[in-house]
């Protein structure tokens, strides 16, 4: 019982039983094949007498388990390991597994000598298939690294490089510490050949941040002078809307990812090809740079709630786009969003959508739809206020995680006013309102009738100040049933 309750609460979102706090992780990389070796050392705070629950890809062999430092026996249920313990509620304790085999998914480790690349794709719960830790976002945890790897490759990671030490038979030894709480699928490491070009520090009014990009050598001089041009101008601008920074330096990197890009926190990958077609534009890196505040610092609690980190990014980059280029490029932004809403069969499911399908939830409803949650929240409550309450949503559940529920919460608090019915209807509705405008005629002389005729199962939308233009005459109308008359 206690296996299935566990596996629920993972796939489900709940609260983890325990809290990891901080993690250690020892990694020696191969110069070549798929073979890894690893210690994974973590602090946890013990949150209940239920065993403490590790994810693991079963095809990983344990060679040492130990609890406080001492031998301790483990019980192994596919990719859940589960260490008992006999310590009090709110007690620390030390878990440490060392293993070892070949990653099937989730470290992607490819050619050998100049060829040689290997890094981490974490993204949703696939961090688990090479790093033992607990793959959910809803725990977030600091992390330091100690990385042996041949000393031809640069090793990045997750946080700020500590030290490189050259070590015996040609490997050096990396010490990278990240010492903001962040959860483990922004957590990745990863090594190849590789040249460094540093920007303009960003933020330097609060505090510098260092941005710096990391590519194969042949592609960093696209990467510099085309999609990175202006990546510390994007973070001055998000930091203005969003609060300052979160962490202490920004490396965007060039990797293996199967994803356009991956928002991990200090350590951005994006998708090699990008960068050898020449085809990657500043849109993803502004959507990949937003993420650091919302997705990153600020982390969803749960899998459903995944708009709170792909809706907040996909807007971050509308508004890098209205600073670029404004208010006309934010509505060119904003319809081909809507386009895309519109053509897309995840309509008809709502934005807060507990499928256990987690690759089916990079949908247009996540992305487009989230951001239009936020243009058209902005459009309700003013730029004003919208922007003060992200602020405030920011700073509240920096460094931990928020629902939608929170930021419901927060934004009706900082506009005064109880805008429940408008995330009630943006985020567990399915759909979006259809209308026809149709004359009718009485004895007291013509009129319009404005009809909700969407599919009947999305239910009926509310629009406050909803204006309809007529020929030439203008209306203003409060939408607040299926039927609205003019």
């Amino acid at each position: 019982m206690i296996v299935v309750s566990l596996l629920l609460a993972t796939l489900q979102g709940l609260p983890p039983a325990h809290n990891a706090v901080h993690y250690d992780v020892a990694l020696t990389l191969a110069d070549q094949g798929n073979t890894l070796r690893a210690q994974v050392t973590t602090q946890w705070v013990v949150g209940s007498p239920a065993p403490i629950q590790i994810d693991l890809d079963s095809t990983f062999q344990i060679t040492m388990a130990l609890l406080n430092g001492n031998p301790v026996s483990f019980t192994r249920a596919g990719d859940l390991i589960h260490v008992p313990h006999s310590a009090h509620l709110g007690d620390t304790v030390t878990t440490a597994l060392a293993y070892e085999g070949e990653p099937t998914d989730g470290l992607i480790q490819r050619g050998a000598g100049p060829e040689r690349t290997i890094f981490a794709d974490n993204w949703p719960n696939r961090g688990h298939r090479w790093l033992a830790a607990f793959d959910h976002p809803s725990d977030k945890a600091t992390v330091q690294w100690t990385v042996d790897a041949p000393s031809d490759l640069t090793v990045v990671a997750t946080g700020v490089v500590q030290s490189r030490e050259p070590r015996p038979s040609g490997y050096t030894r990396w010490i990278i510490r990240m010492d903001d709480p962040t959860p483990a699928h922004t957590m990745v490491v990863g090594a190849a050949h590789l040249t460094r070009t540093r920007l303009p520090p960003a933020q330097c009014e609060v505090r510098c941040i260092p941005v710096s990009v990391i590519s194969y050598p042949a592609d960093s001089v696209f990467a510099v002078t085309g999609p990175f041009r202006q990546a510390s101008e994007m973070i001055d601008l998000l930091a203005a809307r969003f609060g300052p920074f979160p962490f202490a330096e920004l490396k965007h990197i060039q990797s293996s990812t199967m994803f356009g890009g991956m928002e991990n926190s200090t350590a951005i990958f994006y998708d090699e090809k990008g960068y050898q077609n020449r085809t990657m534009g500043d849109g993803v890196v502004a959507h990949e740079t937003a993420h650091q505040w919302f997705g990153d610092a600020v982390s969803q609690s749960s899998w459903a709630d995944l708009w709170l980190s792909e809706g907040f990014a996909t807007y971050g980059a509308a508004l890098w786009r209205e600073y670029v280029g404004g208010e006309s490029a934010l509505r060119q932004t904003m319809s081909a969003a809507r386009a895309r809403i519109m053509e897309s069969t995840a309509t008809s499911r709502p934005i807060i959508d507990s499928t256990p399908d987690l690759m089916a939830l990079l949908n247009s409803n996540n992305y487009q739809k989230g951001s239009w949650v936020l243009h058209s929240l902005r459009g309700l409550v003013g730029d004003s206020t919208f922007f003060r309450g992200l602020r405030t949503y920011y700073r509240t559940f920096r460094d931990s995680n928020a629902t939608s529920s929170d930021f419901a919460r927060t934004l009706s608090e900082v506009a005064a006013t109880d805008l429940t019915w408008f995330f009630e209807q943006s985020l567990r509705q399915p759909g979006y309102p259809v209308f026809t405008l149709e004359p009718t005629s009485s004895d007291r002389g013509g009129t319009l009738t404005l009809r909700q005729v969407q599919d009947p199962a999305w239910g009926v939308y509310q629009i406050p100040n909803l204006t309809i233009l007529v020929g030439m005459r203008r209306y203003l109308v409060e939408v607040r049933s299926q039927v609205t008359r003019l």
